[in-house]
């Protein structure tokens, strides 16, 4: 039987929204745990902040641990039940923290589907439109953010035909448009634009490689401490 680890004090972690698991809009915001105190999780304030309008929302959260023979993420159900403007995290520093009651015990999960993670430099993993290698943001097995010249003129669900390239397999498919973002204004790069696609494919060989690519980038980030 697989045992299942608990979460520490200095975990770092993903929260999804319960009702947002598996779904394409899906947002996953990271934080830290600071306490545990029996089913009383306090964490940091997420990345991207929540407020008080989120109050009483269920979540999962997440987190990678180390198994006998893998790396594997395990899903904590909990409701955000707090938030604390002021919370003491060191005798002369005060910082928002976020109070979560947690429902269930930690069990393995797998919604890689959407779940992105961000390539490091060195990542063996490109994405081609046409022949022009793009710059590639981060990646799941259900779809990816990149940046482009606005001289491709994408608009929301577009299909764009991609090259995905992971190690020496190539893989020819479709998407399809989900997010155009021009840069701010404040940007020094104005000729750019951000695009969300979601994958449109049935190629299981494609799935299997991305996803074991995926886990491998997620195994090589926590056993660098720069899973953030």
């Amino acid at each position: 039987m697989q045992k299942v680890p608990e979460l520490k004090i200095g975990t770092r972690i993903d929260i999804v929204f319960e009702n947002e698991i598996n779904t394409s809009n899906a947002h996953y915001m990271k934080a830290l745990i600071y306490d545990i105190e029996g089913g009383k999780i306090t964490i940091s304030q997420t990345t991207p902040a929540l407020n008080r309008n989120f109050l009483n929302r269920r979540v999962l959260i997440t987190f990678l641990a180390s198994t006998e023979k893998r790396v594997l993420r395990f899903g904590v159900r909990a409701m955000l039940t707090d938030l604390i403007v002021n919370y003491q995290i060191s005798s002369d520093k005060n910082v928002e923290a976020l109070i979560l009651k947690k429902s269930a015990q930690a069990e393995p999960i797998d919604f890689r589907m959407h779940f992105r993670v961000k390539l490091p430099s060195q990542s063996d993993i490109s994405l081609f439109i046409k022949e022009e290698k793009i710059n590639l943001i981060d990646i799941s097995l259900g779809g990816a953010r990149f940046t482009c010249p606005k001289s491709y003129p994408f608009r929301y669900g577009d299909p764009v035909k991609l090259r995905l390239v992971i190690g020496s397999k190539e893989f020819a498919f479709e998407a399809r448009v989900r997010n155009v973002l021009q840069p701010q204004e404040y940007s020094s790069n104005k000729t750019i634009q951000y695009i969300g696609v979601e994958f449109d494919h049935d190629n299981k060989q494609m799935e299997a490689l991305l996803g074991k690519a995926i886990m491998d980038i997620e195994r090589q980030l926590l056993s660098e401490g720069k899973m953030t």
